[in-house]
């Protein structure tokens, strides 16, 4: 891939006095807020760098973090872009936001923000390409919310809150904004059965397991294949606590289901490659 010399800008959060060219990179109180690229080569797979015929710069400021340094602040999420979502959060679920508690009220924010600016550009939640990109971003928004004891549809209540705040510089927030609550709120209805089963079949397969312990490849896939529980979901929910998941075993038993539906060819759709490609990285075929 494309590839040069590198340069950062970091904006030291500290006293002037302490500040330390070695803490770059380090320290917490250097925090990154720009990075510049200048694309020189182009890296092959033997790893060989080869000239490009032609050079440019790749800059990346983080918005996010331009707004702490400006609300003098240490994290993004205690700025005047996120806060609003997150007490609004707090209000509907109940569940009060601290920096220690709040992972869930974070993820579900980013989310909205991500799900909001996609549906009002055009895109749609679907089974393939970027419609199921956030398709996975809902259902891990949904996943999160009932860490918070939430079991009916609640993230499309927050879109009014997104568009109140940044409806002035992005105005297809405001126009389209019912479409985006109705598009979102549909979602969560669809998988939010699915969901709570598969929590509760989670939580039996997981019982009596100890830390470093393994979800097996045929567990995984009974919660997809049986449940529709999908594959990055069971992941998620292992390693939170601090389990792993057979994915190869889990492709083991995919295969298995990939080569009977090409055997049941003549009778039944044969499903192509593409499709089972999605189906492996956890697609749940009943949506």
């Amino acid at each position: 891939g494309p590839c040069g010399p590198c340069s950062e800008i970091h904006y030291f959060t500290g006293n002037l006095e302490d500040q330390d060219p070695s803490g770059v990179n380090v320290d917490d109180e250097y925090r990154e807020i720009w990075n510049l690229v200048f694309i020189q080569f182009n890296r092959d797979k033997r790893g060989t760098l080869n000239e490009l015929p032609s050079k440019h710069v790749d800059t990346g400021a983080g918005f996010e973090r331009l707004v702490a340094v400006l609300n003098g602040e240490t994290s993004n999420y205690n700025t005047d872009i996120f806060l609003p979502i997150l007490k609004k959060i707090e209000e509907i679920t109940g569940h009060s936001y601290t920096d220690e508690t709040g992972v869930p009220h974070r993820v579900i924010a980013d989310h909205l923000r991500m799900l909001s600016f996609s549906i009002a550009d055009g895109a749609l939640p679907g089974n393939e390409g970027r419609g199921y990109v956030l398709r996975r971003i809902l259902r891990r928004a949904s996943r999160f919310g009932r860490s918070l004891d939430m079991h009916e549809p609640f993230i499309y209540k927050l879109v009014g809150t997104l568009a109140d705040m940044m409806g002035d510089a992005f105005p297809e927030l405001n126009d389209r904004r019912n479409h985006i609550k109705k598009v979102i709120r549909s979602e969560e209805i669809s998988f939010g059965t699915t969901l709570d089963r598969g929590i509760e079949i989670f939580e039996k397969f997981s019982d009596g397991l100890t830390e470093g312990d393994e979800i097996s490849g045929e567990q995984a896939f009974k919660l997809y294949d049986t449940y529709g529980f999908p594959l990055d979901l069971t992941e998620l929910m292992a390693r939170e606590i601090d389990l792993s998941v057979d994915v190869s075993g889990f492709d083991s038993y995919m295969t298995e289901q990939k080569e009977r539906a090409r055997e049941a060819g003549n009778f039944t759709h044969a499903v192509e490659d593409s499709e089972w490609h999605e189906i492996s990285q956890g697609q749940a075929s009943v949506f």
